[in-house]
């Protein structure tokens, strides 16, 4: 049913539907979600070349702008540009600095970039990111120790047990509080006998607090992500007012800019409140995206949603002419993720 429904959109697509779709969503702005990126090809990461057509094509048919933008337009007037798009971007890998942020500064393309400050800073590995690396030094393991796995083993590891795990146990550690995540990642890596570096490495490295600086120099706005990317559903109000007043102070001290944007990390229903909207709101932010989509994308600024951009040209061909957001409200559907989504 899903392959049958795609080829429709495709050949629909080819015969005028994206320009259709274009015209019809206008008055809705097209936030767009991306994370990694890579020189090269490679599975869940957008590369130089395709990022590069991206950009290109999002200015033939867009206005391109920042988040901040939108929202100042939004909180002014109650409306924005007709075919604007953003490009939004989560986390602060250094990849978006060596890969993505080139792309722009030669096209002159804004971009909103979303900080989880903390990672900046060194302090942490994004917990995703560390999970991964445990597994990936890890040939045996013999207690799993998440529910619906007990007594499993896996004496000869290999790279699909690696990625199944993977997204089982990041479903399960979306799932439980905070603190208990963390602990449970730090019970892990003992019993897989891994010691985590003080700072992430390879392509877990977050950009540097210059490399923000530069490129906010350049036309990049700089948004708030917390500081050690938690589900803000998942914690309490002393939490809340650290992780979101936090971030943004660590933003506007090391870059001079105090951000008016804001992201929930993960995004979806369950990784955000009212109390966490309030305390956004509290924070000086005129609005913060989620991770998902549905029809009432800029129904409320503080939880706007977000169409994913992808290394698949389908895919970003949906998300930027409006495809999803017309089938969310012709069908009264909506997308979200069922794991981790940055």
């Amino acid at each position: 049913m899903a392959s049958s429904r795609s080829a429709i959109i495709r050949a629909a697509g080819r015969l005028g539907g994206f320009p259709a779709c274009r015209w019809l969503s206008r008055a809705t702005p097209k936030i767009l979600m991306y994370h990694r990126f890579a020189a090269q090809p490679a599975p869940g990461f957008v590369d130089r070349d395709t990022f590069r057509r991206q950009v290109a094509y999002l200015q033939r048919h867009f206005r391109i702008c920042s988040l901040g933008q939108v929202l100042a337009e939004l909180h002014a007037t109650g409306r924005c540009a007709t075919n604007t798009a953003v490009i939004t971007v989560d986390d602060g890998y250094r990849d978006f600095y060596e890969v993505a942020w080139p792309v722009l500064q030669q096209s002159r393309a804004p971009a909103t970039l979303f900080l989880a400050t903390h990672f900046i800073d060194g302090r942490i590995w994004l917990w995703p990111d560390a999970l991964r690396h445990i597994l990936d030094q890890s040939t045996a393991i013999r207690q799993v120790g998440i529910p619906g796995f007990e007594g499993q083993q896996y004496l000869q590891l290999n790279d699909v047990q690696r990625s199944m795990l993977w997204l089982r146990m990041v479903d399960y550690l979306l799932s439980i509080p905070e603190d208990d995540k963390r602990d449970w990642i730090n019970r892990f890596a003992a019993r897989q006998g891994v010691v985590l570096a003080a700072r992430p490495k390879g392509a877990c490295q977050a950009v540097s607090w210059d490399q923000v600086r530069e490129m906010q120099a350049g036309g990049i706005e700089i948004g708030a992500h917390t500081r050690t990317h938690p589900s803000l559903g998942r914690v309490d109000a002393a939490a809340l007012v650290g992780e979101i007043s936090g971030s943004v102070g660590d933003i506007e001290r090391e870059t001079g800019r105090r951000p008016v944007s804001f992201c929930y990390p993960n995004g979806q229903r369950a990784d955000y409140s009212e109390a966490a909207k309030a305390q956004v709101r509290a924070a000086g932010c005129l609005g913060a995206v989620t991770a998902f989509y549905d029809s009432a994308v800029i129904d409320d600024l503080y939880e706007i949603r977000r169409f994913s951009a992808s290394e698949n040209t389908f895919q970003f061909e949906k998300s930027a002419n409006g495809v999803e957001l017309m089938a969310a409200r012709w069908l009264n559907t909506s997308n979200h993720s069922t794991g981790y989504a940055g």
